[in-house]
């Protein structure tokens, strides 16, 4: 924001003072590019509430400041106030309806609720939003200026144009120490971090008893299943030391007058970017009253109160106005040169008769369209003095349904556990300014302000190095595992080492044909004797082999060579059963039970068992026939 110039000494810069230390309260996070965007809006709820006029009057009032107010006359003053009164009371034909629904212009919608105006005699301009339309100010702009107009001389009192940064606050130099160029006084010699406001963020479950967590330590835990509570706390103690400083300006400032006063706040809350939720929309007056209030952390008055009609509500984001607010400071002793002043009050009413004390707000009066003779630096400085220096501002139903950044995954057999968290930041702008006078001396001085995180309750996780007002969340989510458990070690079917292979059956050795049989001689020799020529009998065996030939009836049988009367089978060699080789299976008949005799020339004729009482038969019966042939040729030759 511009810096202002200032004419009159410390007047200003304690008027300056004490509007900021009234109302600061969070501070921010990360800077929103919809900044501009919800300034639109909330300049387009004004409108809508019907303050436009209010504002074009709070325009006009504050361009006249400087020099330009000095040579204003009374009637001109007079005038001016009676605007100014007008546009702070300018809302009240809207009654207090219930809140009705905007448009934003964006992607969210935007809720707002209609508020009746009260008293201009207990407040003051607000423009806000428009002398500071960035939400993500930080640190102290300062600017007074005041100059000798009368008495013969001219000249500059005190000129004053510095800005504190973020940076600025973390040391312990002194303004004039870190501005080149900045002239030393009463002023400058304040270290840059006594004059920068301090805010953090905490977060609880609503309703619960537990203390609010600044997650200082650790990222906060939070449930998708509840509603919570955000806190913002604002240090604005810093304001205090401003006005204290500018008393030592000149000797007799309690007396300075302290004109057009302008003041105002803006706190704006967001959700980053990694975190799914909803702020509570209000859907009337007392709803909004009931989940957003601003109060005094410290027991000290509060002078500043939210303006539920200048605010806006969304789901991602809200922004907060608030304006000044006389009526609930305690009574305070008027200051000043009066002879009359140690015994006259204004704040409060009157403890035995309940009767309300004049209220000073630094504006032209209503009744009078001048000036009272409370509107003194002096009274400014007292109530700046004795209102909170600890503020706070809670807000009320906040769902949370899922967080994104730093996901750490960890598995067991049967699930999935999932960690992700999110960010919340929170800001605090504002701003006041006002004309001096005094006897010789006119000027002016302006102050905006804006919140940076206080150390203590710096966030661990997004906080680190970071001067805005972060505070950061965490969500666990559980997944059961889908794939089905595999056994451990799981037996394998073992394969068969070398299989035995089936034995070849041996090649049969083929039989050697027998030789034709000799025909015997019968009854003596060939030749003479008296004996008889025989006829040779030649006897013929046809083979009758199978296709797969084994061992062959009668095989191992000699060939009949016996002299002529030799029985038959006389001389003959006992067959020997030859080794066969063990047959694989089961065979028909195989535990049948051998037969002595028969049997073993069956096995000798047939290598095994099957059949042996078959082939006993028929080898009997071959013998048989062969032994009848034989005798009837025998018969035939006699």
């Amino acid at each position: 924001m511009k810096k202002k110039n200032l004419k009159v000494q410390v007047a200003a810069l304690a008027m300056t003072g004490a509007m900021v230390a009234i109302p600061m309260n969070a501070r921010a996070e990360e800077a929103n590019p919809a900044t501009a965007a919800s300034a639109a809006t909330s300049g387009t709820t004004e409108a809508a509430t019907g303050s436009t006029a209010a504002t074009a009057v709070e325009t006009a009032t504050g361009v006249t400041t400087g020099a330009a107010a000095e040579t204003v006359t009374g009637a001109t003053e007079t005038a001016t106030g009676v605007v100014a009164e007008a546009a702070t009371g300018s809302t009240a034909a809207t009654g207090t309806a219930v809140g009705a629904g905007t448009t934003s212009g964006g992607e969210e919608s935007v809720v707002t609720v209609e508020e009746a105006a009260v008293d201009p005699g207990t407040t003051a301009p607000n423009n806000v939003n428009t002398v500071v339309s960035d939400d993500q100010k930080q640190g102290t702009d300062i600017s007074t200026h005041a100059d000798k107009t009368s008495g013969g001389e001219t000249g500059p009192v005190i000129h004053v144009d510095a800005t504190v940064t973020a940076e600025d606050a973390k040391g312990e130099k002194t303004i004039a120490e870190s501005h080149t160029g900045v002239e030393e006084n009463v002023i400058t010699r304040l270290k840059n971090k006594d004059v920068v406001l301090q805010g953090d963020l905490s977060i609880k479950k609503d309703e619960s008893t537990e203390a609010y967590d600044s997650t200082n330590i650790a990222a906060h835990q939070v449930n998708k299943e509840d509603s919570y509570s955000l806190k913002a706390d604002l240090d604005v103690s810093p304001v205090t030391n401003i006005i204290n400083a500018s008393a030592g300006i000149m000797p007799g400032s309690n007396d300075m007058f302290v004109r057009n006063l302008e003041t105002g706040l803006r706190s704006a809350f967001t959700l980053g970017n990694d975190v799914e939720g909803s702020f509570h929309l209000p859907t009337d007056l007392e709803d909004a009253k009931k989940h957003y209030e601003l109060s005094s952390a410290d027991g000290n008055p509060m002078i500043y109160r939210i303006n539920y009609g200048k605010s806006s509500f969304s789901k991602k984001k809200v922004s907060l106005v608030m304006d000044l607010d006389l009526t609930q400071m305690k009574p305070l002793a008027k200051q000043g040169s009066d002879e009359n002043a140690a015994n006259e009050r204004i704040y409060g009413k009157d403890p035995v008769t309940g009767k309300a004390y004049p209220i000073e707000n630094f504006n032209l009066s209503p009744a009078t369209g001048g000036h009272a003779s409370t509107s003194v630096f002096g009274n400014l400085q007292e109530l700046i003095k004795n209102s909170a220096q600890k503020i706070q501002l809670v807000m009320k139903g906040l769902k949370i349904n899922s967080t994104s950044s730093n996901r750490v995954e960890t598995e067991t057999e049967t699930e999935k556990n999932i960690s992700t968290e999110g960010s919340i930041a929170g800001t605090l702008v504002g701003y006041m300014k006002s004309d001096l006078k005094y006897v010789y001396a006119t000027g002016n001085t302006s102050y905006v302000w804006g919140a940076v995180q206080n150390d203590a309750g710096r966030d661990k996780v997004v906080g680190q190095g970071n001067d805005k007002v972060l505070l950061t969340i965490k969500m666990n989510t559980v997944e059961p595992k889908s794939n089905p458990v595999q056994p451990v070690n799981p037996v394998q079917p073992v394969d068969p080492v070398n299989p035995e292979q089936p034995a070849q059956p041996v090649t049969p050795v083929t039989p050697a044909v027998p030789a034709s049989p000799t025909n015997p001689s019968i009854g003596g020799t060939s030749n003479g004797g008296g004996g008889r020529s025989s006829s040779r009998v030649t006897v013929s065996t046809v083979s009758n082999a199978p296709s797969n030939p084994g061992i062959v009836l009668g095989e191992s049988r000699p060939t009949a060579s016996a002299p002529a009367g030799e029985v038959l089978g006389e001389n003959r060699v006992a067959p020997v059963a030859e080794a066969t080789e063990e047959k694989k299976g089961a065979v028909l008949g195989e535990s049948r039970p051998s037969v002595k005799g028969v049997s073993d020339r069956a096995t000798v004729a047939t290598g095994d068992y099957n059949f042996t009482g078959l082939w006993a038969s028929l080898f009997g019966i071959s013998l048989a026939s062969l032994a009848g042939f034989v005798v009837l040729k025998k018969k035939e030759q006699q």
